[in-house]
This record gives C-alpha cells, sequence and structure tokens, in this order.
C-alpha cells in the first residue's frame, strides 16, 4: 500500500479537536485526509490506546503515565480512544499509518496487541506501521509481513536517540519499507540520493506548502501534517 501525498498528523486537531482523538481523525476525514498517523500505546489494563505522550500532563494536567490508567479511565478523563474503535469508526479516513510507541530492546508485548486487534477488526489492507524502535519494526514484520512498515528517524539531540538511530544503522537488516524522516535535517539533495537508490522516504511534520511541494517534485512518497491537506 502506497501512502497518499498527505497525511494528518494526529489527525487534524489544528481547529479544536484534541489530537489523536475519534474528533480529529473525523475532522481529518472532512477535510479531504485520506490517511490520518497516529500514536499507539498500552493502558494498564494492556489495552492499545491512540495517545502521543507518555503521561497526561501535557494534555489535562495529570502527572500518571498512560501506562499507570486503565482504557475506560483514560477515554473518561482524557478522551483516549482505543485502537479497536477507530478502527471500527466510519468517522475515519480509510488509511491509517499507526506509530508504536515503545522504546523496549525486549518487551514486544504492544507489537503482538497491536496486530491482534488489526486482525480482529480485518484491517490489514489499511495499516501502514512506523515507530521509532528499529525492533519494533523487526517485530511487526516476523508478525504481519504484508503490512508495510516505516522506520522513523530523527537527528534532533536527544540521550534516548542514539548514533545509530540517527545514522539509519539497522535499516537494512529490520524488513522496512519506507523511511519516515524529519524534514528538518533532510536536504533536497539528500532525498535525490535516497530516491536515487530506489529508498521511499516520506517526511514530518511539514507545515509549510512550499517545503512539501519542493519534496514532493523531489520524489517524497508523502508529507505528513499538522495543516496540509490534499489539494482538491
Amino acid at each position: 500500500m502506497k501512502p497518499p501525498p498527505y497525511q494528518g498528523h494526529r489527525g487534524y486537531w489544528k481547529g479544536g479537536a484534541q489530537e489523536n482523538s475519534l474528533a480529529s481523525f473525523k475532522a481529518a476525514k472532512e477535510r479531504g485526509w485520506q490517511m490520518v498517523e497516529m500514536d499507539v500505546r498500552l493502558s494498564k489494563d494492556g489495552h492499545v490506546v491512540v495517545f502521543h505522550d507518555d503521561d497526561l500532563k501535557r494534555i489535562i494536567g495529570d502527572t500518571r503515565r498512560v501506562a499507570d490508567v486503565t482504557a475506560a479511565e483514560l477515554e473518561r478523563i482524557a478522551n483516549i480512544p482505543t485502537l479497536r474503535e477507530v478502527l471500527l469508526s466510519k468517522d475515519v479516513p480509510p488509511f491509517l499509518n499507526i506509530e508504536l510507541k515503545t522504546n523496549k530492546s525486549t518487551d514486544r508485548s504492544l507489537e503482538a496487541k497491536v496486530v491482534r486487534v488489526i486482525h480482529e477488526t480485518e484491517s490489514a489492507s489499511r495499516i501502514l506501521f512506523s515507530s521509532f524502535n528499529p525492533l519494533a519494526i523487526r517485530e511487526l514484520y516476523r508478525l504481519l509481513p504484508k503490512v508495510p512498515r516505516a522506520l522513523l528517524a530523527t537527528k534532533e539531540k536527544d540521550p534516548a536517540n542514539r548514533w545509530y538511530l540517527k545514522l539509519l544503522v539497522l535499516a537494512p537488516y529490520i524488513h522496512a519499507n519506507i523511511l519516515h524522516l524529519d524534514h528538518r535535517f533532510v536536504s533536497t539533495e539528500d532525498l535525490r540520493k535516497f530516491v536515487k537508490r530506489g529508498i521511499p522516504v516520506s517526511f514530518w511534520t511539514v507545515n509549510e506548502q512550499f517545503r512539501a511541494d519542493e519534496l514532493l517534485a523531489n520524489g517524497a512518497q508523502s508529507i505528513i501534517s499538522d495543516t496540509l491537506a490534499p489539494k482538491v
């Protein structure tokens, strides 16, 4: 499945909906996005929930970690849906880029539970997986090889962003189908080199139309954006 030229980053929340909510995904569909990017992690009771941050502080001022709160309470206090709810909703775009938020090296429970929900909702043909964790990408290939997988990367300074992640050292060995790169650290010439080598690349988070046009004109597969919707 080749992604469309534009993807809504955490849905469309610039109009007032909460990011990564059913309302933001519905708003994205209404704006013409055929695909939205979303983030998933596990709740305390082991449900796959759709939420970006490790804790609730930025969204509702609660300092608890998502992993310490049940899915039912997350929905009640913070309007956080489960992945199952999103996949079964008729109000969301037809295609979904599911980013797995995990930095674990040995625990593969998130990947297993995401794949189980996709099987149970018969959603495999709608899905693109993505993750910053190369081991998650490798596990998703093992569990559901027909669903495409994107390795995320940035050169942003962060203690957790090890040199081998910045330089994509593991990319050739984990069965990634596409790279999702931070556009701030990739020049047009860099993109042309990827394209010349036959490596598909998409970019995040691009909110300037001139930059999106530049990247697409030079071979980018898709633009993940907070604001830029497909041109009708």
